[in-house]
């Protein structure tokens, strides 16, 4: 069996350790691995190379990605589409491994769905919100590496107290990653996209735990929006706000244990499904457990982030529940 790893959009922590493991499984059953170089967009230039456990082994605790990646849209283009399935047999590639997030996930793989193209999708984005996934590649990593930004803001919160700290992540048009980082962090707000937010209030929390606690902390994700607009209101409002950006260091944080086991796992099943003959499908994490659906997850149903968690950190009241009397 000969396998294709292509690693396509944004990376993330752990995706350098789920290509070793695939590698090194398909190693000790005498199987080859080739890597797209470029994505897609290097493919049809037929940039790819094999791969070997030994060559990744010293990138397995990176963040990052050994295999360089790309957003380019090549395959809308369906002459390029045909170009692809040319490279893929004249290599005698039999089947595809496509790491990435929703977007890749949901598209990509179905438009090679469509081509007959043999290919198993493997969620890997620090935003968590690959439909059908309770967890995705690189999650953890990214909130773990804000935890050790947050706690060093601390540490100058308290030693000169009555401030209030905004802390902007990640997470594209998604609330997941700055809610987990909110409640774990013990954060005083959250701000997300998916969910109304009241400045007013938002402020009065912050200036009750400046005189509580010494200093306020709130979390918002990226896709708020206008984050100035944001600071403008609460300095309206009499708070002094120092705001902070985590930018794309989350995403080249070096992935922690969690991710490194979840990588393993998911390559490792990847990599047994394709050698029993699977022809499309995912890994994915439901219920605690990593598992393969024959299915791309464009046909599966969105998550929202959790909102009786963010209900909590705001200190809002429990929405009304529905009567299923």
């Amino acid at each position: 069996m000969r396998t294709l790893l292509v690693v396509s959009g944004g990376d993330a922590p752990g995706v350098n350790a789920a290509l070793y493991h695939y590698t090194r499984a398909a190693a000790l059953n005498g199987d080859e691995v080739f890597g797209a170089i470029g994505a897609f967009e290097g493919l049809l230039q037929e940039q790819l190379k094999p791969l070997s456990p030994q060559e990744l082994d010293p990138v397995v605790g990176q963040g990052g990605s050994y295999l360089p990646s790309s957003r380019e849209p090549v395959l809308k283009e369906a002459s390029n589409c045909e170009r692809l399935k040319g490279v893929l047999e004249r290599h005698c590639i039999d089947n595809l491994v496509l790491f990435g997030g929703d977007g890749t996930l949901s598209n990509l793989a179905a438009i090679l769905q469509s081509l007959n193209i043999a290919c198993l999708g493997i969620p890997a984005t620090i935003d968590n919100d690959v439909p059908g996934s309770e967890l995705t590649l690189g999650f953890a990593s990214a909130c773990s590496m804000a935890q050790q930004m947050i706690d060093g803001l601390r540490a100058t919160a308290r030693a000169l107290p009555g401030r209030a700290f905004a802390v902007e992540v990640l997470g594209g048009h998604t609330g997941f990653l700055a809610l987990d980082i909110a409640y774990a962090a013990g954060a005083d707000a959250v701000l997300i996209p998916e969910y109304a937010y009241d400045l007013g209030r938002i402020a009065k929390r912050l200036q009750d735990a400046a005189r509580t606690y010494r200093y306020g902390l709130v979390i918002y994700s990226e896709g708020i929006g206008d984050s100035q607009r944001f600071t403008q209101a609460m300095h309206a409002h009499g708070l002094h706000v120092r705001s902070s950006k985590l930018g794309h260091a989350q995403r080249g944080a070096p992935p922690v244990h969690q991710d490194r086991k979840l990588a393993a796992d998911m390559a490792l099943l990847a990599y047994h499904t394709l050698q029993q003959g699977a022809r499309q499908g995912t890994v994915l994490v439901q219920q605690g457990k990593v598992r393969f659906l024959r299915t791309t997850v464009a046909t599966l149903p969105r998550r929202l982030p959790e909102r009786s968690l963010y209900e909590r950190v705001n200190g809002l009241p429990a929405a009304p529940r529905e009567n299923t009397r």
